[in-house]
């Protein structure tokens, strides 16, 4: 077994703990379909992070001017993916929460306090959200690892978050909405986890990043380096 093969399977069995405990969460706990559209809400935060610490150690790994350019794309970064994950909670609350929620909160941030607070209440909440954030601090890491001789492309970085989230939220939420039409909560949500562990499989099994090689860069156009800046025509 070569080292791509180990760290798929580290990445997929990541994976399937995390739904386990969801599933868990769901038939023995009673969660709802609020809850477990909350915890990959939650992902999306840690993604986001995680990101930004992509585009430093990119950054640094270039050299001086390399990190400037990733304070600055990480600034804009954190700007513009912060207000579209808060603006995607607060539609997640809106959509499925007003009746766990209580319906209180308004605004752009109070409805996040309020939803990470009701994910967060308890013991078993803390232990589903860590397994997420789990799953994606070892793809991080496999991450570090692969592009420590070829560092990863800062605007690459800056976009990379956006196609999965959407394509994953936009299912996880139709999805959401017709089985509460269905009126069948255990199922719809169990539904769910079921759809995002087939993403997260598929994810896992077309990542080349375990191979511990990253794609060919053209680093003499968006690399900036002081050794590509002197020859550079």
């Amino acid at each position: 077994m070569d080292d791509a093969d180990k760290w798929r399977g580290v990445d997929l069995a990541l994976a399937v703990g995390a739904a386990v405990i969801v599933a868990y969460g769901v038939l023995v706990l009673d969660w709802s379909v609020f809850v477990v559209v909350a915890l990959f809400w939650f992902e999306n935060v840690v993604i986001g992070v995680l990101n930004v610490a992509k585009m430093l150690i990119s950054g640094a790994r270039i050299g001086g001017l390399g990190l400037i350019a990733a304070l600055a794309l990480g600034v804009f970064f954190t700007v513009h993916y912060g207000m579209f994950t808060a603006g995607h909670g607060v539609f997640v609350v809106a959509l499925f929460g007003k009746s766990e929620l209580g319906g209180s909160a308004s605004g752009l941030f109070a409805p996040l306090g309020q939803m990470l607070g009701y994910l967060l209440t308890d013991r078993e909440g803390w232990i589903a959200a860590g397994s997420i954030a789990l799953l994606q601090t070892a793809a991080f890491f496999r991450w570090w690892i692969a592009t420590r001789e070829q560092p990863a492309l800062l605007p690459h970085l800056m976009f990379e978050p956006y196609g999965r989230i959407v394509v994953l939220h936009i299912t996880v939420i139709v999805s959401g909405i017709l089985v509460g039409m269905l009126r069948q909560p255990v199922f719809g949500a169990l539904l769910l986890v079921a759809l995002k562990l087939a993403f997260d499989i598929a994810s896992v099994s077309k990542s080349n990043i375990g191979k511990g090689q990253s794609q060919p860069l053209p680093v003499h156009r968006f690399i900036i380096s002081g050794k590509d800046d002197a020859t550079r025509p």
